[in-house]
């Protein structure tokens, strides 16, 4: 189909620039035919300028039709591909919002041991486990930067979807990562310390003293996702769909 396209704007072009230059030779013939009445001379040159402004015309709206079709391939291309990143990213952030109710049950407990009773070795041991992981989004960001980098995203001619996805990109995704950075900062904090004051590695119950000290109490709380976080997360998948629901709408055969 591009082919084709191409081929038929290249005969096009061909056939305003055959009659550009063949108006252009009668025009000056016109001025210079000496037999003719100035009247009649200046009319006949004055309907040439307008044949050669009228191929001109033609040769400059083809080519700006050529360039249009291509761009807007180049824009489907696109928004196809990125259609597919944002799914990937709704898939992953459905799966840490779960991932962060199951550390909301960790870290309440952790922060819940009493130092004066002696906890389940199975759930402590199981807790411990789970206390070194962490998760956040690794959101599928390249097909965005390199189309904005090459100056390409204001061609995306639906206004509406474009702030979308600026605003998905440069906002939404931005203050999620502060929200992980803050998260995943506490976990450092929380490990560092075990580290740091467990003397017995293998001895779950040394470990057990060290997160029911008042530090190790505070930081196992910390460490509850707080409704900001999970906020930030839902937004993802909220600002993700509304992209995708309109990408569907301008193309509805690639659903």
């Amino acid at each position: 189909m591009l082919v084709a396209i191409l081929n038929n704007n290249l005969i096009l072009n061909n056939i305003a620039e055959q009659e550009l230059i063949k108006h252009t030779k009668k025009a000056l013939k016109i001025l210079g035919d000496k037999k003719s009445a100035i009247w009649h001379k200046l009319l006949d040159f004055i309907s040439e300028i307008a044949i050669i402004v009228f191929a001109i015309s033609l040769s400059i709206w083809v080519h700006n039709w050529s360039e249009h079709k291509n761009e807007q391939k180049v824009v489907k291309i696109f928004l196809l591909g990125l259609k597919a990143d944002l799914q990937a990213d709704v898939t992953e952030t459905k799966e840490i919002l779960g991932t962060y109710q199951q550390y909301k049950k960790l870290y309440s407990y952790l922060s819940g041991l009493d130092k004066n009773k002696i906890p389940n070795k199975d759930s402590l041991k199981t807790a411990f486990f789970y206390m070194a992981s962490n998760r956040f989004l690794r959101p599928h960001e390249s097909r965005f930067n390199g189309f904005l980098s090459a100056g390409k995203i204001m061609t995306i001619e639906n206004d509406s979807l474009t702030q979308n996805i600026l605003n998905y990109y440069q906002n939404v995704l931005p203050t999620l990562q502060t929200s992980e950075q803050v998260w995943l900062s506490k976990n450092t904090s929380l490990n560092d310390y075990v580290t740091d004051n467990v003397k017995d590695f293998e001895n779950d119950m040394d470990k057990f003293q060290v997160l029911t000290t008042p530090k190790g109490k505070h930081l196992t709380n910390r460490l509850i996702p707080w409704p900001q976080l999970l906020e930030r997360n839902q937004a993802v998948i909220v600002e993700a769909n509304k992209i995708i629901s309109k990408i569907n709408k301008m193309y509805p055969d690639s659903k």
